[in-house]
């Protein structure tokens, strides 16, 4: 059993023990994966802020922070630079939750009148502002911040003899944030979106026995009043609001200078500052030695550091997961085994430096820009340190070894719902990358990579779906629109039929190869295959660019035997593969309401089948099921009665409308369906 295998199998022990959704959660990602275990939230509770450019550009925010462990809570100033997009801007229109105090927002020292509720901050300018005239709004606030959002996060006050299960007399406090997705107006007032980035420094005092970290270079630390000290960090790259972090404990530093050459740019020397707690130094020394190594294997594969002249820290929260704050991510406790067992959750938030910092997606919708891409680094990493058996093994993990039904009834890639937790868009977005290696080959798709992540007018900028489609389009010399819409607009999973004809000829032979997509929407696919003559093999890759499509190739030897898909790497079904163990079908209706909803369940065995139920944050909010039920046969033979299950909504008190998933169990097979419930 491999690292590889091994690492996944821990993780999944790990989700399982903080209660994410399996729907979800079928492989944990370094990535923030937490849910709440007490607190009941509906999608109601932190909807996201409001969308478009609200008439103005975000150039600066300049924060000036004190944060008080205890009891804990935050004040602070920040000067907010910004442009006006269109004529006659007077009203600006701010984020804050409404559990923080505004104190005062003034212009050039001037009060302004201002409304808070309902997390919008409403600013009134004395003078409307002309298109592309700047101001500066200087806004005080204070409060205790509370958790926010879907991973009940944001600004974060622990300590360590509660968060760390160490030394209980160890009262350290630890102050982080994870404001992904829309968490940050839950501690500081901004525009709360990822396409208006800005450029950010930052200011924070906090007790002197901590130090703090944050995004850039730090400018300088001061004594403030006796038992403080200020920390200034200063980022020369433009950041969303989602990314800005602060880190403060009593942490345990050392660094490390990298040198880094790569074919794709200059020489690099980046310096490389680990931050952990005191009690995780000799785990911490052996987990994060290789980054250095992951650093050079990024700089390979995706082009120069993109935060060139800056550091790269790495330091320990405790936390359910992990957060690509650039320059700066965060690690869990978790992470820190001392065996370097989870390696690859570090290449995960390091690649997001590329794919997600620097090239930021300008709407939640396409966070699979983020994420399937460093899913799939991850993979490419195992792939590079291990060899190619590692690669195959983890794509299963991700894939079809946990998700029997390849993703079907978790939502559209390109559109998910929720945005987060969700990691459609972490596994079937690295299937999507691997898929199109398959189709363009090796050379094109790496160079893909690398010029989808260096592209001038995309770097430190914000990007959406169609800019990646284009460059590939671009390296294809083609449109891959066959291959794209499929894979992000729908469910769609190639069901193939294919037949093989070997005609031996003496000492050469011919062999043809008919495949047929039998699904409703065909997609653009490569297939490999393997020929074997003797002692030798013969591996190509065919591209489907039709329904129906026939290969023939002759070689120069006698043909032995022929194998589709010999690395089982392809992402589809079978045609004359065995019935699935269990199909289940439905719901009807759907939307459901209090009528209830009806699913069909098939099964090719008499077996004991379970239910849960997780809402749109990832949280199980009802267990139960069908039981013991009898054999019925697979789904598609049509004379085959399948068991009709029905479900009340008054089996769950206080359900809400909104989206829910439907996870059966029996055994290792697994099915879901997701659902709309309208009260």
């Amino acid at each position: 059993m491999s690292t590889a295998l091994n690492t996944a199998n821990l993780l999944i022990m790990f989700i399982t023990m903080i209660n994410v959704a399996p729907a979800f959660a079928r492989v944990p990602d370094p990535a923030p994966c937490h849910a709440p275990a007490v607190d009941v939230y509906t999608k109601e509770d932190f909807p996201p802020p409001a969308t478009g450019d609200r008439g103005f550009d975000v150039l600066s925010y300049d924060l000036d922070l004190v944060l008080d462990p205890g009891p804990p809570s935050i004040s602070g100033r920040i000067d907010m630079g910004l442009r006006a997009l269109h004529q006659g801007l007077q009203l600006i229109h701010l984020d804050l939750v409404d559990n923080l105090d505004c104190l005062e927002v003034k212009a050039d020292g001037v009060p302004l009148y201002f409304e808070h509720s309902g997390d919008s901050l409403m600013v009134h300018l004395l003078q409307p502002l002309n298109a592309a005239e700047t101001e500066t709004l200087s806004i005080a606030w204070e409060g205790r911040p509370l958790p926010h959002g879907s991973f009940r996060a944001g600004l974060m006050f622990r300590r360590h003899h509660a968060g760390t299960l160490q030394d209980p007399s160890d009262d350290m406090p630890i102050i982080t944030n994870v404001s992904e997705t829309w968490s940050a107006h839950s501690w500081w007032p901004c525009k709360d979106h990822p396409a208006d980035k800005a450029l950010v420094s930052l200011s924070a005092t906090v007790p002197d026995t901590l130090s703090l970290v944050s995004n850039g270079t730090l400018m300088g630390i001061e004594p403030s009043q006796p038992g403080w000290t200020t920390y200034k960090w200063r980022e020369a790259y433009p950041l969303p609001t989602y990314l800005v972090s602060v880190a403060a404990s009593n942490y345990s530093v050392w660094t490390e200078d990298c040198l880094v050459s790569s074919s794709l740019g200059p020489d690099q020397n980046i310096p490389l500052g680990f931050h952990v707690f005191p009690h995780d130094l000799p785990d911490g020394q052996i987990d994060l030695a290789i980054t250095c190594q992951a650093m050079e294997f990024m700089t390979d594969l995706a082009g120069p550091y993109p935060f060139d002249g800056e550091k790269y820290d790495q330091v320990e929260i405790f936390w359910a997961g992990a957060m690509e704050h650039p320059t700066v991510t965060s690690l869990p406790s978790m992470f820190f085994t001392g065996d370097g067992q989870f390696e690859t959750l570090l290449v995960h938030e390091l690649s997001h430096h590329w794919f997600g910092n620097s090239l930021t997606p300008a709407a939640w919708k396409d966070i699979w820009l983020n994420e399937g891409f460093a899913r799939y680094c991850e993979a490419l990493w195992l792939e590079s340190s291990m060899g190619r058996e590692a690669y195959v093994e983890f794509m299963g993990i991700i894939g079809l070894d946990h998700n029997q039904d390849m993703f079907v009834g978790d939502g559209l890639l390109g559109d998910p719902d929720p945005i987060m937790p969700n990691l459609l868009v972490y596994d079937k977005g690295a299937w999507l990358l691997h898929s199109l290696r398959m189709l363009l080959g090796d050379q094109d798709f790496f160079n893909l990579l690398a010029t989808y992540a260096n592209e001038t007018q995309l770097v430190h900028g914000s990007v959406v779906t169609a800019d990646f489609i284009r460059v590939a389009e671009q390296i294809a010399g083609r449109s891959l629109h066959h291959f794209f819409d499929p894979w992000l607009n729908t469910e769609t999973v190639a069901k193939l039929h294919t037949d093989v004809q070997v005609q031996p000829q003496g000492q050469t032979g011919t062999v043809r190869f008919n495949f047929q997509q039998l699904q409703e929407v065909w997609l653009e696919m490569a297939i490999p295959v393997s020929i074997h003559c003797g002692p030798s093999e013969t591996s190509l890759t065919l591209v489907m660019k039709e329904r129906t499509q026939e290969f023939t190739m002759e070689l120069d030897c006698p043909i032995d035997s022929v194998t589709v898909d010999p690395e089982g790497m392809v992402f589809m079904e079978r045609a004359d593969a065995g019935a699935r163990f269990m199909d289940v079908i439905g719901p009807w209706p759907n939307p459901w309401s209090s009528q209830g909803a009806e699913f069909r369940i098939y099964l090719l065995e008499s077996a004991d089948v379970s239910m849960s139920i997780y809402d749109a944050r990832g949280r199980r909010i009802h267990q139960g099921g069908p039981g013991l039920l009898e054999t019925t046969g697979p789904a598609h033979e049509v004379e085959n009665t399948p068991h009709i299950w029905s479900f009340s909504p008054n089996e769950i008190t206080g359900l809400t409308s909104g989206v829910y998933w439907f996870e059966f169990r029996t055994g290792g097979h697994r099915s879901v369906r997701k659902t709309t419930f309208v009260h």
